[in-house]
């Protein structure tokens, strides 16, 4: 190849490659703002927030179900929670309170502590560890990234959730 052919490919080349960086890194921001990060933020987000009888939520993308096969009453959650039946609201002084199935089927009205047949975590690159005990103690399963189980040794046992990357 001469040198005048390489000169004109190589600036073409180096235009498309910056073309495809500049699309990738569009799409990875996109991805990245749409969704909520589950490791920031406090149990009270969750408790006090709207999202969580959203039926979609960008930012509270973990759900507990009260009855198996993801069906019945459900709640969304987006952070984690110390203790399902006992949760801070609004920070210090704030009181406690529990946290109920939404009113969306089977078990609406419901605690969500001690009540859960199942789950589904719809975050990306979170995993979800469900607890028997509060204070992210005791028996627990691990519900990881576009994935839905049915609860088996925290079934209807079940006191807090925690999230780490995965």
């Amino acid at each position: 190849m001469s040198a005048s052919v390489a000169k004109r490919i190589s600036p073409l080349r180096a235009l498309a490659f910056a073309g495809a960086l500049a699309a990738a890194s569009l799409l990875t921001a996109g991805t990245a703002a749409a969704e909520g990060n589950p490791v920031e933020g406090v149990d009270w987000d969750t408790a006090t927030s709207s999202h969580k009888c959203a039926d979609q939520s960008d930012q509270f993308r973990f759900r507990f179900y009260y009855n198996s096969n993801q069906a019945g009453a459900w709640i969304n959650i987006g952070h984690s929670v110390y203790d399902l039946k006992s949760v801070e609201i609004g920070g210090s002084g704030g009181g406690y309170q529990a946290l109920y199935f939404c009113d969306k089927g089977n078990g609406a009205g419901q605690y969500v502590a001690n009540n859960a047949a199942s789950a589904y975590n719809w975050f990306l690159g979170y995993c979800a560890t469900v607890h028997y005990n509060s204070g992210y103690r005791g028996a627990e399963e691990h519900v990881y990234p576009n994935n839905g189980i049915n609860l088996t040794s925290t079934k209807n046992n079940n006191r807090s959730i925690n999230f780490e990357a995965c």
